[in-house]
């Protein structure tokens, strides 16, 4: 069985995780000897809970969304026309609503206006 990178490293947490939690268990039920060493278990008590909640919590999914469309009818091409010199206009770029005419230079707004 081989293991992503990801994988060795969540891993390795975990272990860190399990590893500071115990000892700092261990460290605070000796401070009941040596209260000092409350100051060392408690520390790493919250480090190995920090590193825990860390691996426990949800991960964020990546979700791909794919649209397309489909229409119904038929569909009629039209021509751009320049509404000040007449010539053709050339197509428009994605996600642009102006198009310079290549014959008198003006700047032409394609505006889309509903069908009904």
């Amino acid at each position: 069985m081989t293991m992503t990178g990801s994988g060795a490293v969540r891993l390795a947490l975990a272990l860190a995780s399990v590893l500071l939690l115990g000892l700092g268990v261990l460290f605070l039920i000796a401070s009941m000897v040596r209260p000092e060493r409350a100051l060392v278990g408690g520390p790493m008590l919250a480090g190995g809970l920090l590193l825990a909640y860390k691996l426990l919590r949800p991960q964020p999914q990546v979700l791909e969304v794919k649209v397309s469309w489909d229409p119904s009818g038929k569909l009629a091409v039209e021509e751009l026309k320049c509404p000040h010199c007449g010539a053709s206009l050339p197509l428009p770029e994605p996600g642009k609503d102006v198009v310079r005419c290549r014959y008198c230079g003006r700047l032409v707004r394609l505006v889309e206006e509903p069908k009904w």
